[in-house]
């Protein structure tokens, strides 16, 4: 019979057995021993003994690098990044003995060396799938250098015989030429090496909520701990885009490098960002827009390298191929975590009343109500969760199963899928049924996309009947009667009929309505022109809808999800109406620009795309004031550095008085009162460094969002 004592002493053994198992003696750990598997097929254990779990399976010649031995075993890094324990005796230490098993591996296949041809891995790490395609299942993961041989191609998909099997890799990312194929492997250096890489516990901050930290330099090991945005680490080691890192508290484990901000980093740090192509078939443009020429085709997964910003665009280079720009909504930033940061990518909400939340989680507080159809800009997920900002409101946490993203999925946790082809907009309009309009205007600009953003396609005249198409906001996608297809402003366009607009009484003044805002928290869309017909969908405080006719005190409008009601016109705020508030009444022919002011505009023009940055007064980075003071200061106006100061120097200007080169200012937007300023370039746009998003760009001024903020504009010279 064993005393309690024995049994604590054998528990105590047994799990010193068993933790010598986990790690490998540290006798070894300076070294690395690159070996070759001898026998045709060998399988890695979790432990050191045919008693423990199989793990993987490797063929003849396949290289390991080992960097522990223990009871004639030893503890080795497989092609895929894994590590697990192989007999030492069925390895082979040689290298020339190495090199030739690798090389009578391929010649000992069923087939001769042609219809067996070796490819090397390009990427830093690739998929390996069960069938040629990417909804087939993993099988595993190839680091660059790692040598296959191809035994069947189908639809641009190579199956291989790899190091751990047979799978299926894509065609682009295999060398086939046997001289760059080998200085692929060449230049790859040992695990180890890399892992030795000391950074002396420099002091870093996460970059991410619910960052995963991990047992090991990978996706594949562990996940030991979430860490929280801003958390305080100390990375110890580097091991390819992965850092060791010590927490406060005691914990330690691995983060991938994009997850890290080190101390004394900003945001406008300059450096090549890794991703990867999300979409199936995307075009590589000459620049960023997409008038530009194409200069190639991408295809999802593929490695990009990205070196640059321009609004919405990155301009990167193909991992192996050329350079050129792509939509960011078509790119998945390398990284990983719970909280997935994105480009921000235009969806809908998919649910009758939706709450959106302060929070991840149905425990959060509710700080609105959001209605189906409404749009949404999608900036980040977590879990099953999207952060998002709605369109001319509120932001915060949405339910992925409530929310429409491009190509029309739905209730999907996992990245935001992308349309194939980048749209003027990360996302699709909304399609309509049925309706016509009528140019309103003499000569109305045709532009590539919903918004003066985009650029002039062409220009259609006034009285030209035009079918409606798609809607976003206030503006129309439109067929011409020649069969020409662009986007048109809903304010320069007649729904009523030929030259005739519903009309509403401002002040003195009739005029015709053809856009407006809701202008209350929750306004009901109705079946007829009046409280007793039925409710057929709600929307919220800055919805942009436009007018169709009108019954009486009821306005029939048409939301951009396509869905066709009628709204109280007591609870909308129409362009028209606010346009004689602001004191424009109908457009006055504008003065002529002064010399001052065209040079002002030209100089603003050309920082267009810069990026913007808290603080920032020069092209390396600008925010709002920084821009005009930095802008005017080149035509020698001295301005201070603050919006709300600028907008007490110069001389006051009616909206109706404008010309280019004013200065123009919005409150209420990131603060009470003064604080935001742009430059006025004519055509009711201004140019301004907007925000982190969209860096330095122009905007109309009577858009949703700047239209209900304007607040006045001032003559510097």
């Amino acid at each position: 019979m064993k005393t309690p004592r024995l049994t604590a002493v054998l528990t105590a053994i047994t799990a010193l057995v068993a933790i010598t198992a986990l790690f490998p003696p540290a006798a070894h750990a300076g070294k690395v021993y690159p070996a070759w598997v001898i026998p045709e097929s060998l399988n890695v254990r979790s432990g050191p003994g045919t008693d423990r779990d199989n793990i993987g399976s490797l063929t003849k010649g396949t290289k390991v690098y080992v960097t522990a031995f223990a009871d004639n075993w030893c503890w080795a890094k497989l092609p895929d990044g894994r590590w697990g324990w192989i007999a030492e005796w069925l390895l082979q230490f040689s290298a020339e003995k190495g090199r030739a098993l690798a090389d009578g591996a391929g010649a000992s296949s069923s087939s001769s060396s042609s219809s067996h041809p070796p490819a090397w891995i390009i990427p830093e790490t690739t998929n390996v799938r069960s069938g040629p395609g990417t909804q087939y299942d993993k099988r595993g993961q190839l680091t660059r250098g790692t040598k296959v041989y191809i035994v069947k191609q189908q639809r641009g998909w190579s199956k291989c015989r790899t190091p751990g099997g047979y799978g299926w890799v894509r065609d682009d990312l295999l060398e086939r030429s046997v001289a760059a194929g080998r200085k692929l492997a060449e230049s790859q250096s040992s695990p180890h090496t890399q892992s030795s890489s000391s950074v002396d516990n420099r002091k870093a901050f996460v970059n991410g909520d619910g960052v995963r930290l991990r047992s090991g330099p990978g996706t594949n090991y562990s996940v030991k701990a979430s860490l929280k945005k801003g958390q305080t680490v100390f990375v110890t080691e580097k091991r390819g885009e992965w850092f060791c890192v010590s927490v406060q508290g005691g914990n330690d484990g691995w983060v991938h490098s994009n997850l890290l901000k080190y101390e004394g980093a900003t945001s406008s740090s300059s450096g090549t960002m890794k991703g990867f192509v999300n979409g199936s078939s995307v075009h590589l443009r000459s620049g960023p827009s997409l008038s530009e020429n194409i200069r190639a085709k991408v295809v999802k997964g593929q490695t990009l390298y990205i070196t640059e910003r321009n609004g919405d665009w990155y301009k990167a280079t193909v991992h192996g191929g050329g350079d050129g720009w792509i939509h960011s909504s078509l790119v998945k930033l390398a990284g990983e975590g719970d909280t997935e940061q994105t480009a921000t990518t235009k969806a809908f909400v998919a649910g009758d009343r939706v709450h959106l939340r302060a929070g991840p989680s149905t425990s959060d507080h509710i700080k609105a109500l959001v209605v189906e159809g409404q749009t949404l800009y999608v900036t980040a997920r977590q879990d099953e969760w999207y952060k998002v900002t709605v369109h001319g409101g509120e932001d915060g946490w949405i339910h992925s199963s409530y929310v429409k993203l491009p190509g029309g999925s739905t209730g999907t946790a996992t990245t935001p899928s992308t349309p194939s082809t980048p749209t003027p907009t990360p996302g699709p309009s909304r399609t309509v049924d049925d309706l016509t309009a009528w140019i309103a205007e003499d000569l109305v600009n045709v532009r590539y996309g919903p918004g003066t953003d985009h650029g002039v396609k062409m220009k259609i005249g006034q009285g030209t009947k035009v079918q409606v198409l798609e809607l976003n906001g206030h503006w129309c996608k439109i067929k011409d009667p020649d069969g020409n297809i662009g986007w048109v402003a809903g304010w320069v366009m007649n729904f009523k009929g030929p030259g005739q607009d519903p009309t509403a009484t401002e002040g003195d003044q009739e005029v015709g309505v053809r856009t407006a805002w809701v202008a209350r928290p929750e306004v009901n869309l109705r079946s007829g022109p009046g409280t007793d017909h039925d409710e057929i969908a709600e929307a919220v405080l800055g919805t942009e809808v436009i007018i169709l006719d009108r019954q009486g005190d009821w306005y029939k409008v048409v939301l951009d999800n396509g869905k066709t009601g009628y709204m109280a016109s007591w609870l909308l705020d129409t362009r028209a109406q606010r346009r004689v508030r602001q004191g424009e009444g109908r457009p006055s022919a504008p003065s002529a620009p002064s010399s001052f002011g065209q040079a002002v505009v030209a100089t603003a023009r050309q920082y267009l795309g810069c990026p913007y940055v808290r603080g920032g007064s020069s092209p390396s980075g600008f925010d709002c004031s920084g821009f005009v003071s930095y802008v005017l200061g080149k035509h020698g106006v001295s301005l201070s550095r603050s919006s709300r100061t600028q907008f007490t120097q110069g001389t006051p200007i009616s909206r109706n008085d404008m010309q280019i080169g004013d200065v123009v200012f919005f409150r209420n937007t990131y603060r009470a009162g003064i604080s935001h300023v742009g430059i006025y370039i004519g055509g009711n746009q201004f140019i301004h460094a907007a925000n982190s998003r969209s860096d330095v760009k122009i905007s109309d001024l009577d858009s949703g969002y700047y239209g209900s903020r304007y607040a006045g504009a001032r003559r510097m010279h």
